[in-house]
């Protein structure tokens, strides 16, 4: 059985229904009687090769189960609909009609039985990606380009399904067009973007007209390693994203742009995302050139939302970066404490459907006497290479004393120190059940939009929630905060830590449990050290994005060869600021100390003895 999965007889009615057979097959036994036009059945099986469905009844007359046909001879005689309300409850008074809505099909949609996300290879990416294949969610086919959105054989019809089967559309209702936005979206580090246009049959204020499409990087030459990144190795990143739209719109403490319909295929790794598109007021992002702050917060009006905002481009925000940082913070700690209070729902369903690393086993996370990290000559390796792009090629873009011995033995012993207790760092992470949260795994500016309230206070939404789930919270701090400037987060890091404490800690609104600062701290630089294990893997990228023959003349960060977007992505602006930032931490924050610190902290968690030198030595 596919539990969740419902569809309406939409054949028969000049016949009194349609033909219902005991078996799959189409010879196979009639049954008596016939399953009346506009019935409600839920699938058990459904033949996609054959198109025959395996039904039980829930609304109308007829066969209580059989087989039937959903199209004979191209004319249609079942469709997918939404899953029936169990209950009619009514709308709170305080609660408007759209929203309660919402309220609904994201209780439905937690009932769904979906399956979980099975692991993909590079090889069924490639092989797949060209085929269209039914959705986990909803069993439709669907469209993962703006092109096959458009087409006759999406389009319109499409995508009225679409919103039906989803709960999004009201029944009564439909899309009577689809047409491209002229606006073009071209950034987007995790997948490709692009806005569109609908017309309804019945128009309505609850009804969105410009909506956008989040889908699968194009599997072309310029875009195909972030494709297989996204698709392989940072798997199910995607299924986790698209259901924090689909279950969680109307619990989350904060607005998220309306859901519409989303979906993916495990055997494909294709998905797409709709939702509202966000009226941004300041649609065109401020170049390098001028290197100012953007517009006066004054020059919008109240509720007028700013942005969008960019990785990594501080000073393009229109307030001070810390009030903007400081909401972010706030937001991700109290969907952690809605968390710890139950608010989003049984915790088993939400371990199926995203991260979960408090379900972990101890043996899950691989630790050993000897190196539980890269191979340390490897490793190695690439710090050297990491280090001659700072202390020569790109030495303009990074602090005078990348290029000392003193620092560059630091940094290697530090990095190579920490690889050698990299699973125990994870365990260690995580031992502490308090400070596992879930809440949104990459809140920086550019997956957020804002505005001021009629006070002039600073609010915000939410989007791009790729990998949501449960992690420590010191790893979703430094996720929240790696993009920001390095000097203005050594000032307030103490601030955004005690904020995050003390939001979770407010048991009168959002409750949670009572956390240390400095374990925080801890987390926070040691994952920022665990990127750079990563970092210093991408000098490769680095050239690719930058060739070395033009280093020579790039005076200072805001060269567009290294400081714009290079094809629509942020990627090589990222890569040098946070390998800065991560330098400065090792050099004054002392992070090679706190390695130290946590080495004994967690050699007394484990209560065995520290690793032999050799662990961390090429």
């Amino acid at each position: 059985m596919t539990p969740g999965l419902f569809w309406e007889i939409v054949g028969g009615a000049d016949k009194g229904g349609i033909l219902v057979r005991a078996g799959k097959e189409l010879k196979s036994e009639e049954k008596s009687g016939r399953l009346s036009h506009g019935a409600l059945v839920r699938e058990i099986e459904f033949f996609e090769t054959n198109g025959r469905l395996h039904y039980e009844i829930v609304k109308g007359t007829g066969p209580e189960n059989g087989w039937v046909s959903i199209q004979i001879s191209g004319k249609e005689l079942a469709r997918r609909t939404a899953a029936p309300f169990e209950d009619d409850e009514a709308a709170p008074e305080d609660m408007p009609e759209a929203e309660w809505r919402i309220h609904r099909r994201c209780k439905r949609e937690r009932q769904r039985d979906v399956p979980e996300w099975k692991p993909i290879s590079i090889e069924q990416v490639m092989n797949n990606h060209t085929r269209v294949a039914p959705g986990m969610f909803y069993g439709l086919h669907f469209p993962w380009s703006e092109e096959m959105l458009l087409s006759s054989k999406f389009g319109a019809e499409w995508l009225t399904q679409a919103m039906h089967v989803a709960g999004t559309l009201p029944m009564d209702n439909k899309v009577m067009k689809v047409s491209a936005d002229p606006f073009k979206i071209t950034t987007g580090n995790n997948g490709g973007k692009f806005l569109f246009e609908v017309e309804y049959l019945h128009s309505s204020p609850d009804l969105h007209t410009r909506l956008f499409a989040k889908i699968p990087h194009a599997m072309e030459q310029a875009t195909q390693s972030d494709r297989l990144s996204s698709s392989v190795n940072k798997q199910p990143m995607e299924f986790y994203e698209l259901n924090s739209s689909r279950l969680l719109e109307a619990t989350l403490p904060v607005k998220i742009p309306r859901y519409y319909f989303a979906d993916i295929s495990n055997e494909t790794s294709n998905w797409i995302l709709i939702t509202e598109s966000i009226d941004f007021k300041d649609p065109k992002r401020l170049d390098f050139e001028g290197k100012t702050r953007g517009a006066p917060k004054e020059q919008l009006e109240a509720l007028e939302i700013e942005g969008p905002y960019d990785k990594c481009m501080d000073w393009c925000l229109r307030g001070e970066p810390k009030d903007y940082y400081m909401t972010l913070v706030r937001c991700g700690a109290r969907m952690a404490g809605l968390a710890h209070k139950g608010c989003f729902g049984d915790s088993e369903v939400l371990g199926k459907y995203f991260e979960n690393f408090a379900a972990l086993p101890f043996s899950s996370f691989g630790m050993k006497a000897e190196c539980s990290g890269q191979p340390p000559n490897q490793l190695k390796t690439k710090i050297d290479t990491a280090l001659s792009f700072m202390a020569d090629t790109g030495k303009v873009l990074f602090p005078s004393f990348c290029r000392t011995e003193d620092f560059q033995q630091k940094l290697r012993n530090t990095l190579m120190k920490l690889n050698a207790y990299a699973a125990e760092m994870n365990y260690w992470c995580h031992a502490d059940k308090d400070y596992i949260a879930f809440t949104h795994n990459n809140l920086n500016v550019d997956n957020a939009y804002f505005w001021r309230n009629a006070s002039g206070e600073l609010e915000l939404g939410v989007f791009d929630w790729g990998s949501m789930g449960s992690r420590s919270l010191g790893f979703k701090m430094w996720w929240w905060l790696y993009c920001h400037e390095f000097e203005d987060l050594s000032a307030n890091l103490d601030a955004y830590l005690e904020c995050c404490v003390s939001t979770l800690q407010d048991l009168g609104d959002f409750g949670g449990p009572k956390l240390q600062k400095e374990v925080l701290r801890m987390q926070f630089i040691l994952t920022g050290l665990q990127q750079m294990f990563g970092l210093v893997s991408a000098v490769g990228q680095i050239y690719k994005m930058c060739p070395k023959k033009e280093w020579a003349t790039i005076k200072d960060r805001y060269d567009p060869r290294v400081g714009d977007n290079i094809h629509g992505k942020s990627t090589l602006r990222l890569y040098l600021q946070v390998m800065r930032t991560i330098c400065l931490i090792v050099e004054e924050w002392k992070a090679d100390k706190v390695v130290d610190d946590f080495e004994e902290k967690v050699t007394e968690l484990l209560g065995g003895s520290k690793k032999a030198p050799s662990t961390m030595q090429a």
